[in-house]
Order: structure tokens, then C-alpha cells, then sequence
């Protein structure tokens, strides 16, 4: 199988990353997911959800709004791509609307969707500062800021910078998110353009812009930084979107760890590469969790690459939920086993360590007292007693 075979069949994940500044490509479909063997919704959870700890490594709380869409054809054009990776990977049983789906997600609701109705014990929130096509750069650092604060125990927390800000306003944002107890920072390399309407980009190994950011967030005590990369990426039109820049800045922070988030969408042998050559650099396999669902062929190609050429403990589960839900995903990914023939193997051990004890690691948490521990709270007491609520039972029924 080629490289741009694997790009094809996943194409409805690089259209997502337009809102985000890269360059639009035309969409083509993927398999609705009533075709796709997905298991049947049970609200009793798997056996391997009590004894596996799952730390999901970015989730989203999104603000979809009309009012909230700075440049109108970029926020439509992503949210028209987002809703359709929503309905094509989810059964249409448990599918919201277009009108469900296509507005200000609210912090309670996201935290309810994660925690009443899946396998998922903690969440990294991503905040995005997408600001060039929405307002609060869609999923806005208020919302991780309140969840963070009020479920410390359930939430780590990535707070987003503009790098396409001055110097001064980027160290304000800085010290903003961390005063607000940030967990890490978030950024996005490309954005577009609102006088020439076109995309641009930035670097992670700029000397003169990037690296003076990295240092400042050193010294804030932040070792995390997270950013968009492959989702969006074509070959030689959007370099920003590549991760050939991640090099030179691991190599110059080794104090950092630098999560690339979409890693395993492709650039499989460059990532690879990366990895290798620098311990501080993780793979945040945002989007491609989703592949077993809708692509297994391209999912089992991935994984052989990564379960064969790198370090396991640097694999870190993802699911972006709740665009796409984290039940189906979490569950898919218990069940998982290398192909027949496949010469490699993925224990129960390795896929614990993918859903949630390697960044548990990164964070210092200690996964079995915290397992313990939340099993008493709302949502763990709510789970053990009821079982799991139904998929988007509010958004559904209420909106």
C-alpha cells in the first residue's frame, strides 16, 4: 500500500484542518458508519474498562456558532467537513443533526458526553486559537480554564497561543493560561490570511520567533507543548503543516516535550524519523484512533509502522470527541489485534499504555490511585450504578 493511498482514503480528515488555515482540497466521502461493523451500543461497560486506565490525549469543546465565524468561508467550510466526519463515523441511531451538532458546545455537556457515556476516566482539553477564522479561536481558553478549574481530578488542560501575535502578546497569553493552571501550551502553525484571504505559516524551529516562546514557557514551568501538525499537510504546498521543523526544536529543548497531535495521519516514515531521533517528541494520534473504525487497512498500516519502529511509550490515544464519540473509538481499541499474517503483535499491556498510562506518565498521575479515586465521584458513581447513558441522549433530545 502507498503512502498517497493512505492519504486518499483519509482525505475527510485533511479537509478538517482548513479551518485551521490549510490549504482546501476537495472532499471525497467515507463509508457511513452503519457499514462499518461497529459494535452495538451496550450501556454495561467492557470488561478491560475497569482494569485499563484511559487518559484521552485531546478533546474539544467547540463553538460551531453562526456568530462565532470570523472569516465565514473558512469556519464553514471546516464545520461542513467536521459535521460529516461527526455523521459518517457515528451510527445513525446515535447521530445528532446539523442543528444539533452545529453550535456553542457547552463545558457541562462535553464533560457529561465523556465521562456518563463512555469508557474515558480523563480528558485533555485542547484549547485552539484558530482567532484568524473564529472569534474565540474555537474552542476557547474560557472553557478549558472553567473545566480545568472545576474537575482538577478529571481535566488536564492545554491553553492556547497565538504565535501570530506580537512577542509582547504571546507573553501575556502565556502568563494568562498558566496563572489559569494550564497543564501545557497549544498551538496551531498556519492560519488564514484576513487581508490577503490566503494561508500562511510559521515554524517550530525559527530561532528569531519560535524559540524565544519556547524559552519564555520554560521559565513559566510549562514543559508541554502541543501542536497541530499532518492533519491538512500537502506534500510541498503547506510545510508548515509538516513536521521537518520539529528537529531543531527538540533538539534545542530537551526540557520540553513536544506532543505532535494528528501524528499517524501520514508522514508515517518521517514521523518514525522524528521519534527516533529525539526522546521529546511524542506521537498524539488525534484523528487516526478514528481510522479502526473506518479504515482498518490504513489503521493496521499504521500501527505496524509505529508498534515496529518506535517506542510505545511515546503512543498517545486520542479521540477529539465529542465531533466523533469516544464509546465507539475506546471500545474498538480494546478489541484491537494486529492482522492475521501481521508480524507484530499488540499486548493488553501496550494498548494500556496507548489509552492513557503514557501521558498519565508525562503528568506525573499516578493511574491507580486516580482510577480509584474518580470511581466515587458524579460521573464514576453515576456509571457504576447505571451503567453508561446513551450516546448523545441530551444533544439529541434537547436541542
Amino acid at each position: 500500500m502507498t503512502d498517497e493511498s493512505i492519504v486518499t482514503r483519509r482525505r475527510l480528515l485533511t479537509l478538517g484542518a482548513v479551518a485551521a488555515g490549510a490549504a482546501a482540497a476537495t472532499m471525497e466521502g467515507i463509508r457511513p458508519a452503519i457499514s462499518l461493523g461497529l459494535s452495538e451500543w451496550n450501556p454495561k461497560p467492557h470488561p478491560m474498562a475497569e482494569r485499563m486506565f484511559v487518559l484521552d490525549g485531546v478533546a474539544h469543546c467547540y463553538n460551531h456558532a453562526d456568530w462565532n465565524h470570523r472569516i465565514k468561508r473558512a469556519a464553514l467550510t471546516g464545520l461542513d467537513v467536521s459535521y460529516k466526519y461527526h455523521a459518517d463515523s457515528t451510527p445513525e441511531r446515535y447521530r445528532m443533526t446539523p442543528d444539533q451538532y452545529n453550535r456553542d458546545w457547552q463545558t457541562e455537556e462535553v464533560m457529561d458526553v465523556m465521562f456518563l457515556e463512555s469508557p474515558t476516566d480523563m480528558i485533555t482539553m485542547h484549547s485552539v486559537p484558530i482567532y484568524a477564522s473564529y472569534w474565540d479561536g474555537l474552542v476557547s481558553n474560557e472553557k478549558g480554564a472553567y473545566m480545568k478549574g472545576k474537575y482538577p481530578e478529571r481535566v488536564l488542560w492545554y491553553g492556547a497561543v497565538d504565535m501570530f501575535d506580537t512577542f509582547p502578546a504571546t507573553k501575556a497569553k502565556i502568563d494568562q493560561v498558566v496563572r489559569q493552571g494550564c497543564d501545557g501550551i497549544k498551538f496551531y502553525p498556519t492560519r488564514i490570511n484576513s487581508e490577503t484571504m490566503q494561508s500562511e505559516g510559521w515554524f517550530m524551529d525559527d530561532a528569531k520567533l519560535a524559540f524565544p516562546v519556547f524559552e519564555y514557557i520554560l521559565g513559566k514551568g510549562m514543559k508541554h507543548i502541543a501542536v497541530h501538525k499532518v492533519s491538512g499537510y500537502v506534500d510541498g504546498k503547506t510545510p508548515a503543516l509538516g513536521i521537518n521543523d520539529l528537529h531543531k526544536a527538540a533538539e534545542a529543548f530537551p526540557d520540553i516535550t513536544f506532543h505532535v497531535v494528528h501524528a499517524g495521519e501520514h508522514l508515517l516514515d518521517d514521523t518514525v524519523e522524528l521519534m527516533r531521533k529525539h526522546e521529546n517528541v511524542t506521537a498524539v494520534m488525534e484523528g487516526p484512533m478514528l481510522f479502526a473504525v473506518y479504515d482498518k487497512e490504513g489503521f493496521d498500516r499504521m500501527m505496524e509502522v509505529f508498534m515496529r519502529k518506535l517506542d510505545v511509550e511515546r503512543m498517545i490515544y486520542a479521540s477529539t470527541s465529542p465531533n466523533q464519540h469516544a464509546y465507539w473509538i475506546v471500545n474498538n481499541f480494546f478489541d484491537y489485534q494486529a492482522p492475521k499474517g501481521a508480524k507484530w503483535k499488540i499486548t493488553d499491556e501496550q494498548k494500556a499504555k496507548i489509552l492513557g498510562l503514557n501521558l498519565a506518565r508525562y503528568h506525573g498521575i499516578d493511574a491507580k490511585a486516580r482510577k480509584a479515586a474518580l470511581r466515587m465521584d458524579k460521573y464514576g458513581q453515576s456509571v457504576s450504578k447505571n451503567g453508561y447513558r446513551e450516546p448523545y441522549i441530551i444533544q439529541r433530545t434537547t436541542t
